[in-house]
Order: structure tokens, then sequence, then C-alpha cells
């Protein structure tokens, strides 16, 4: 018993030996980002845009308090006239002071305009953000999600997109943000 709670401790504790503490206040980030829509199919692969803002959100104290939640909300449009409209959360870690590994899921709308069917217009985003963070606060990255209706419709064919972003803090002025 007791080597299963040292090992439990020990995987909680360990991660936050290598993550950064950015320095105070955080900013959100206004995301910019371009690249290939359904990148492992080629009948439908295109061109996607997509704009993003971060808004940063500090996680509890105690073992967890290197966890990062960054709630978003975006939209994404491809050159077949599709698109996409989403709100959802990404858990940001810093390791080092400068690479940012970033897991998240969004929901939202989607057409799909003359491109990919994705079959109901409600979609789940699932993907992982690598990246890294300069000094003043900007990132640069790349970010492979995968947008799913988990089968809600009859018919749930998916994409992968593989996109590149550039992150722009935005620091509030604010006495009570931090």
């Amino acid at each position: 018993m007791f080597q299963k709670r040292s090992f439990l401790t020990a995987l909680i504790i360990t991660p936050s030996l290598f993550l950064a503490t950015p320095p105070l206040p955080l900013p959100d980030w206004i995301s910019f980002v371009g690249g290939i829509f359904d990148v492992t199919k080629e009948k439908h692969r295109t061109i996607e845009i997509d704009l993003e803002y971060k808004f940063h959100i500090k996680a509890m104290s105690g073992p967890f308090e290197f966890l990062e939640f960054l709630p978003l909300v975006g939209i994404m449009a491809n050159a077949e006239g599709g698109g996409y409209v989403y709100g959802g959360i990404n858990f940001d870690f810093l390791f080092w002071d400068h690479l940012v590994i970033a897991p998240g899921f969004a929901a939202g709308g989607y057409w799909a305009g003359s491109g990919k069917n994705l079959g109901f217009p409600l979609e789940f985003r699932s993907g992982i953000e690598l990246g890294w963070q300069f000094d003043d606060g900007r990132r640069i990255g790349t970010h492979f999600y995968h947008l799913s209706n988990a089968s809600l419709g009859k018919k749930n064919p998916g994409e992968e997109s593989l996109v590149f972003y550039y992150d722009l803090p935005i620091r509030k002025k604010f006495p009570f943000y931090n």
C-alpha cells in the first residue's frame, strides 16, 4: 500500500519539477492560425485559417498548480467554404520556460460549404498543440486536431487538420487581473 501511494505522489509531483512558472501577470492570447484541412485524406484536402482567443485562468493551488487552463473561442474557415465556430479549453503545460504542450477540446457548429460533409452540425474537436513561448509571451507552434460528430449523425467521417499558429499575448491592465 505504501508503494502505491509513493508512486502516485511521485507521478503527481514530478512533472511540476520540470514545468516553468511564467511571470505574472499572465496574458490572454489572440491566435492566428493557418494550415491544412483534412490533411490525411486527399479528396477534401484544402487550406484552412482560424482565429482564436485564449483566456488565461490559473489552476487551483496544490500539486496541480502548474496546470494552466485556457478557455478559448474561435472560428475556422476553409477554402471550400466550410467553417466551424467553437468554444473549448486547452490545458497549458509550459516546460523549461519555453516549450508549450497543450492538449485541448472544443465543441461547436460546423457547415460544409462545397467541401467535406462531416455528417452533423455539432462537431467536437480534440487535439494537441506543441509550441515555443518566447520571453515576451509570444508563441509559435503547430496544432494537430481531429474534428468529429462523435457518431451523433448517421454519417461520421471526421477530419484531421494540421495547422501552424502564432499567439500574440494580450496583457490586461486591470488591478484585479493576474
